[in-house]
């Protein structure tokens, strides 16, 4: 016997970093339960591997999601949850200024209306001197675990998020592609580098472009306003 086919809506987004128009349909249950699995391991490689994958059938494998900036990952999936789950998501906050059990607030969030916010100070193209500059790409789903907390990790893990995310390296001479070089090499070059030169690399990471929302709300006990900004995938579920 021959069962009816149902139907999946298909939906359009743009891809923040490029610009890209992309088709997408929302996730089906056997992608919902696969997600469930890697929400329950805790483990942070499976939860990615996950993402990764449901992205791309969702978009009809139209995108490296390899390749794509994490803020563009963040972006995809939460417009990918509100078609499949639903476009409201709520929250619950506990009052930061009182202690008392009823001092929560429910804050409902509407995942379309969620957009990534770029910093104006923010530059790819960064002039280490007169005549000596690099240009830096956007760390993608593979560089996550490092970016979720940049002004608390050691040296050595700043500088493997800095040389995963060399595009290229030029100078009045020419320009060379970070993909021609060695990692010893990308390391050679960082290491020869000031403090203030490599400060501006690493400003290029903390002024990265981000998924973010500011939401106010009042304490139902104390009265006290509250203002929040939240950021990244995990905030918003």
């Amino acid at each position: 016997m021959t069962l009816p086919v149902i139907l999946t809506p298909t939906y359009e987004l743009i891809v923040p970093s490029t610009k890209q128009k992309v088709k997408y349909r929302p996730f089906l249950v056997k992608e919902q339960k696969a997600l469930l699995i890697a929400q329950q391991s805790e483990d942070q490689g499976v939860m990615f591997s996950t993402l990764i994958n449901i992205i791309k059938v969702c978009t009809f494998d139209k995108l490296d999601v390899k390749k794509l900036a994490m803020f563009d990952v963040e972006y995809i999936f939460t417009q990918l949850r509100a078609r499949s789950v639903g476009e409201i998501s709520e929250l619950i906050f506990s009052c930061l200024e009182c202690n008392e059990p009823l001092a929560k607030s429910k804050v409902q969030i509407d995942l379309t209306k969620l957009e990534v916010t770029f910093d104006p100070n923010h530059n790819s193209y960064i002039m280490l001197t007169d005549t000596v500059g690099i240009k830096m790409k956007y760390p993608g789903i593979t560089e996550a675990k490092t970016l979720n907390d940049l002004t608390n990790i050691d040296i050595n893990n700043i500088f493997d998020l800095a040389v995963s995310c060399i595009d290229s390296i030029y100078d009045d001479n020419g320009v060379y592609p970070a993909s021609e070089s060695t990692k010893e090499e990308l390391n050679a070059f960082l290491d020869s580098l000031n403090q203030a030169q490599f400060e501006k690399i690493k400003e290029f990471f903390l002024t990265l472009p981000k998924l973010e929302k500011t939401i106010e709300f009042d304490c139902p006990v104390c009265k006290f306003h509250h203002k929040q900004t939240l950021r990244g995938l995990e905030s918003f579920f």
